[in-house]
């Protein structure tokens, strides 16, 4: 008896819930998908069972129902680029969502990119800047340049031949790895010195990059995974020793310094360790939070940079005539090329630079909307007046791929960026998102992409591996793990030796 009156009052709350939302809520005016007004589980299926397919399901939703459309019982998305303008760059009375990123960051809890209260993201911002200020980033500028020449030295070695080919996307995110742990700890990864570029670390950041969505979906059972012994982890998710052999290389330094806080001036640069762990008028930050910032440096450094080098390679391989204006640009300033060029000149060049903010342009950075909530004094979201409360985003993907300011967007074509004004192009340029909670490493970002692309383009000779399961072109076959995703990638190979 009991048991059918609990059924009774649990499908009646059902009912009335569901019947709220589609009919009496606040959005329920707006277009969309009768299952994502009912539920917040419907990006489960695109993110899950279509393997990071929610971009192209909202690009088909916005074709269908307009450039507003609901995703969520609370949540619309925009199609246009005012909105993602107040959203995020002028959205200073918006915070961050936080049931999404409390999910998506349920490995490192007590890093900024989870904090949501913008006081305190501003105040751990503070003591991280100034590791991430172009002052800092030209003063390590040598740091970059040894694991630059390090790549080519193994690309010239190891990979000079169509049967020595190496996929791209591999050594660029071994690469930019080995710059994000030396830059920020002072102590490499040396995933370069790895057998065939392969090791741990790389691997534990891809395991974790393609969970994504089952931790965001159900950050639980990470958290279960996470506090069980490592033998029995390592039993069950081998693929998880990556992450493990990390976690306790930073642990070992983290405690290093706690207990020894000289250490912090003998090492051969500043960490960032070092402006965590001396913090002025702020309390230090405990151990768990020094660890899982580490983390999410690394991943964050290491990944983005990484996917912006793989596509402008391509796309320089793929078409000569964008190759050969690279060459012949770089031969003219860089006359001996065994000596290096500085970042400060490289950035002088029109044509490398107009190359690098195209390849920004394909690689978006993250992919994902990223979700903010309206607060009772925020002004009108691309014209809109939304109720406090409502969750509203913009993936980058659809301000990146408009045609209205970017013709033909799915043409990787450099030469935009040549004319006499691009304000408008630079204002809807955003693979570092846009607003207070920019990219804290943006500086770093470009200092690697015009070091890499002008030592690539200069100092080697590389060739396109031609085959059948090549990618063909990154725009459309993006798939969003938060951060962009290929299944298909291209390998090349050094020709005419040094």
């Amino acid at each position: 008896m009991y048991y059918l009156i609990f059924l009774y009052f649990s499908f009646s709350s059902l009912l009335v819930l569901a019947l709220y939302r589609l009919f009496f809520h606040p959005l329920c005016k707006y277009p969309g998908p009768i299952l994502a007004a009912l539920t917040s589980w419907y990006e489960a299926y695109p993110n899950i069972v279509k393997g990071g397919g929610l971009v192209a399901e909202l690009e088909r939703l916005h074709k269908l129902h307009g450039p507003v459309i609901r995703v969520g019982p609370n949540t619309l998305h925009f199609n246009y680029r005012q909105a993602y303008h107040d959203i995020y760059t002028h959205g200073s009375t918006l915070v961050k969502d936080r049931e999404f990123y409390s999910a998506i960051g349920v490995h490192a809890p007590q890093s900024s990119l989870i904090f949501c209260d913008p006081e305190v993201a501003k105040q751990r911002r503070g003591l991280l800047q100034p590791l991430f200020s172009r002052r800092a980033v030209m003063s390590l500028e040598y740091t970059i340049q040894q694991k630059i020449d390090k790549l080519l030295a193994i690309l010239n070695d190891d990979y000079n031949s169509s049967s020595m080919a190496v996929s791209m996307a591999v050594a660029y995110r071994a690469l930019t790895t080995d710059i994000i742990t030396s830059y920020c700890f002072a102590e490499s990864s040396n995933i370069l010195e790895s057998h065939g570029l392969s090791h741990p670390t790389l691997r534990g950041i891809e395991q974790a990059v393609k969970k994504a969505w089952f931790q965001r979906h159900f950050p639980f059972f990470v958290t279960f995974i996470l506090n069980v012994p490592q033998t029995l982890i390592l039993w069950l998710l081998p693929e998880f020793e990556g992450y493990l052999k990390m976690k306790a290389r930073y642990e070992r330094q983290v405690d290093c310094f706690l207990d020894n806080p000289g250490a912090l001036s003998t090492a051969e640069h500043e960490t960032v360790f070092y402006h965590l762990l001396e913090p002025k008028n702020q309390e230090r930050p405990s151990r768990s939070s020094l660890l899982d910032e580490a983390f999410i440096l690394v991943a964050a450094g290491g990944d983005t940079v990484g996917n912006a080098c793989n596509i402008g390679t391509f796309y320089a391989l793929k078409y000569p005539s964008i190759h050969q204006k690279l060459k012949e640009e770089l031969d003219e300033i860089w006359v001996d090329k065994d000596r290096p060029m500085s970042y400060t000149t490289l950035e002088k060049l029109p044509y490398l630079t107009a190359f690098i903010k195209e390849v920004l342009r394909f690689s978006m950075g993250v992919v994902h909307p990223l979700p903010r909530v309206v607060g009772p004094s925020t002004p009108k979201i691309g014209g809109l007046k939304m109720p406090s409360g409502t969750i509203v985003e913009m993936s980058t993907t659809f301000l990146h791929m408009n045609p209205d300011v970017f013709p033909d967007p799915h043409i990787f074509n450099p030469d935009r960026w040549l004319v006499e004004d691009t304000n408008q192009m630079m204002l809807d340029l955003a693979p570092f998102s846009k607003g207070p909670r920019i990219c804290l490493g943006l500086n770093l970002a470009w200092c690697e992409l015009y070091l890499i692309f002008g030592n690539i383009f200069r100092r080697l000779d590389l060739k396109l591996l031609v085959t059948e399961d090549m990618i063909d072109n990154f725009a459309e076959n993006c798939e969003d793990y938060f951060l962009p995703r290929w299944e298909k990638e291209y390998k090349v190979f050094v020709q005419n030796v040094n």
